[in-house]
């Protein structure tokens, strides 16, 4: 008796593990997806001010020229940086995703193929129940439409 007690006990220490990791994973996850987004945010507001600019050289000074405007040109460098920032977040989010998903053991792959059988078994026999029973039901009446 006492030897079932302390395998509920290890059972459920390692499920509060898991559930633990799992969360941490997820909030990073979580985190590194919001600063995707507000790296996004940052890189269209810096290609508004920058549309504004080049609309301001080409409409208030005729013979501008964009590419060398010194404002013009400092937007579009942060452009620059915060696309590298994004291309290193959206890597960073690929590696805690790809170190998330779980790494099946030898006992998980044959609990996991047991379970696929048994569902397969429950399948095939609720088929033959629902044939059998179409065989032997009586056919339903048609009732008129009702105008």
């Amino acid at each position: 008796m006492a030897n079932l007690w302390d395998d509920i006990a290890r059972t459920i220490r390692e499920g509060v593990d898991t559930v633990v990791e799992k969360t941490e994973e997820l909030t990073k996850i979580g985190r590194i997806k919001v600063d995707i987004l507000n790296i996004k945010r940052n890189v269209e507001k810096n290609f508004s001010e920058l549309g504004g600019r080049v609309y301001q050289l080409i409409s208030k000074e005729k013979n501008a020229a964009i590419s060398t405007d010194k404002e013009a040109k400092e937007i579009i460098e942060c452009i620059k940086i915060l696309e590298k920032e994004l291309d290193d977040k959206k890597s960073e989010l690929a590696k805690v995703k790809s170190k998330s998903k779980p790494k099946q053991s030898g006992s998980s792959k044959a609990k996991s193929a047991t379970m696929t059988q048994v569902k397969k078994a429950s399948t095939k026999k609720a088929t033959r129940k629902a044939a059998s029973s179409n065989k032997t039901s009586s056919p339903k009446a048609k009732t008129p439409a009702k105008k």
